[in-house]
């Protein structure tokens, strides 16, 4: 079974950055989860940093996704000072690290977000900048989805929009793994979430609970219409 280690940015005290209302470590949860849901789908083991709102330190982060030894990992942030556009880091040395990032950059623009690039930053020593890209094991990407103090956060700050962003890094990790990406036909039952999501601000953990009823479609579907 292929396996992906899901970084999830910030955490508990360290909320990332803030800006018009929108908390970087609520929207980053949110498009790893999602990206987790369609990953699963297609038969691939995941493991996050976190599924919740809880402190997550860097170095907990790298080392539980060392142990857990995945074919690839991702860290999912938003970017902020005011630009406008996806971007994503990889590692110097190329290798499946830069087609990892090649394949997701070119999922995101699908849905509408245009690049920034794919880029890599150094330290004085020559080596890779971030400890999640120079210190994990496995071939790693940094993904920035957008700017969340600018209009750039208009492409991601509802529910469905987080979901897309999640299911567009979903596909380019599939890609990347070989393995090809089957369209979901339940996008009503999604949409019924999306929707029950936002209405009664359930966390994600909570919505597996209620999909693990044994007529969870139909409940799902019927708790939406009743929220509209």
């Amino acid at each position: 079974m292929a396996k992906v280690f899901i970084g999830v940015g910030h955490g508990g005290k360290d909320s990332g950055a803030v800006a018009n209302g929108l908390v970087e470590k609520d929207l980053a949860l949110s498009m790893a989860l999602y990206c987790k849901a369609e990953l699963v789908r297609h038969g691939v083991g995941v493991k996050m940093s976190r599924e919740r709102d809880e402190d997550d330190r860097l170095s907990e982060e790298i080392r539980e996704c060392n142990a857990y030894n995945p074919d690839v990992a991702v860290d999912v942030h938003i970017n902020s000072g005011g630009g406008d556009g996806f971007e994503v880091f990889h590692s110097r040395y190329g290798g499946v690290g830069k087609t990892l990032a090649k394949n997701i950059e070119e999922e995101v623009k699908k849905i509408g977000q245009n690049s920034r690039g794919l880029k890599i930053r150094v330290n004085d020593e020559g080596r890779d900048y971030f400890g999640f890209i120079r210190e994990t094991k496995c071939p790693a990407v940094i993904l920035e989805a957008g700017f969340i103090d600018s209009e750039d956060r208009k492409i991601f700050d509802e529910p469905d929009e987080q979901r897309r962003f999640g299911v567009a890094y979903a596909k380019g990790i599939l890609r990347t793994l070989g393995i090809a990406w089957r369209p979901d036909n339940d996008s009503t039952v999604q949409a019924a979430i999306d929707i029950i999501r936002k209405k009664a601000g359930l966390e994600q953990q909570t919505i597996d609970y209620l999909l693990a009823y044994r007529y969870a479609k139909d409940l799902v579907i019927k708790l939406a219409a009743a929220m509209e």
